[in-house]
């Protein structure tokens, strides 16, 4: 018995996390992703696209080609007979407003960096969903080696039981206990099982990946100490974020469009240059110049810088909102992550070596007769539960510091 009892002792405070070989590598998830992910590609695609608007919005309106034929009455072909007849060719530019399309091509070309900082978004919150799934998938996968090694070590404390009551030292309600145990544990570890494939499979998809496609189990993730203050953070993110970044174009964008609503109250202008051929007359030339009246300018023009206006105020407010959003988010993830960070040192320097210690001295106990069977499995179910938390808290931490690289545009855990 023991031999027995010592053997349990050993497996409880041996919990090493997976073996390293053939393990999922975290670099590997990213990159795949990066590359292959649709979402990424469609925003790539059109941040091209955008790029491509930016020169024709600059550009002056097509000419446009004139055909015309004058003809005195329709009972003969007067061309060449009648002065006032003749057959003309003409070219016509409209020409806008000095200005405007430039504004025209600056509005876009806004718009085309907003399409870069919306993809520069979408790439860092790939990265941070791969990291969060990674970390979590280690979890679910560190959390079912812990309870398979509980089923084993109740096992060893059920042998244990059934020993004693079978030379009259212990009672059969310790051995009902151990079974009920041991059946509860089956069902945790499906519950893992089955979590840890949700986040396969959510991997898988991220990657495009065939939703079959098998993923080992992931590297042990370290321990990571956040050393960058929340002032530090707050000045990267204000430099860095693309969140910010896309409200701040989006304000320069609303501006230029201000702008551009101003200068509508301003006429284009048309050149049109003509030639008529008249046969056994002189040619006749035509320039002319036109010029584009606002007459309606209060129920269009004005409404319009209106509107522009008042798009510009929304976007403005939107920066701001966008300012205090990132900032609470930066603040949150980084209280979570100290918190984690601080919890880990607690469990590693003095839960877990205390709960171990716990346990010795129960199991010691139990093997004369001085605790119960009760008491042993509550030792048992303490340390593993300190375990667990231990390695989510972990999981926590990694996910919290991989949300406060996406916010400041960061990399701090590879």
């Amino acid at each position: 018995m023991r031999k027995t009892c010592v053997a349990l002792f050993v497996a409880m405070i041996t919990l090493n996390v997976f073996s390293q070989e053939g393990s999922l590598k975290l670099e590997y998830l990213t990159s795949s992703a990066l590359e292959r992910n649709p979402k990424i590609k469609s925003l790539g695609n059109l941040v091209e696209a955008q790029k491509f608007r930016i020169a024709p919005e600059g550009a002056l309106p097509d000419p446009v080609l004139g055909f015309s034929f004058k003809n005195i009455g329709l009972d003969r072909f007067s061309v060449g007979k009648e002065e006032m007849s003749g057959i003309g060719f003409s070219v016509s530019q409209m020409i806008p407003f000095p200005g405007k399309l430039r504004l025209k091509a600056d509005i876009a070309s806004k718009q085309a960096l907003q399409a870069e900082e919306n993809l520069r978004a979408s790439r860092l919150s790939l990265v941070r969903e791969i990291k969060e799934l990674y970390s979590r998938l280690f979890y679910y996968h560190q959390a079912r080696e812990l309870l398979l090694r509980k089923k084993e070590i109740l096992k060893n404390a059920l042998k244990i039981a059934e020993q004693k009551y079978s030379v009259g030292k212990g009672v059969q309600s310790d051995i009902f206990k151990a079974q009920v145990e041991i059946s509860g544990i089956d069902e945790m570890i499906l519950t893992m099982e089955q979590m840890a494939q949700i986040s396969r499979a959510n991997l898988n998809s991220l990657c495009d990946f065939p939703p079959e496609n098998p993923l080992a189990a992931p590297e042990e993730i370290p321990y990571y100490e956040l050393k960058l203050s929340m002032d530090e953070l707050s000045q990267t993110a204000s430099e860095k974020s693309p969140l910010l970044k896309g409200a701040e174009l989006m304000v320069e964008e609303s501006s230029a469009e201000v702008k551009m609503a101003k200068k509508e109250f301003y006429p284009n202008f048309m050149i049109q240059a003509g030639k008529d051929f008249r046969g056994a007359f002189k040619d006749m030339y035509e320039v002319m110049i036109g010029v584009e009246i606002p007459l309606y300018h209060k129920k269009k023009q004005a409404n319009l810088l209106q509107e522009s206006r008042s798009r510009l105020g929304s976007s403005r407010n939107e920066y701001a909102s966008m300012k205090n959003e990132v900032h609470f988010m930066l603040a949150e993830n980084f209280t979570m992550a100290k918190t984690s960070e601080n919890l880990i040192k607690l469990y590693r320097e003095k839960i877990l070596p205390q709960a171990r210690f716990a346990l010795e001295s129960s199991l010691a106990s139990y093997q004369v007769d001085k605790v119960d069977f009760l008491m042993l499995l509550s030792d048992i179910n303490s340390l593993i539960s300190y375990e667990m938390e231990y390695f989510r808290n972990l999981s926590v931490l990694w996910a919290s510091v991989a949300k406060l690289e996406e916010i400041a545009s960061l990399e701090l855990i590879k």
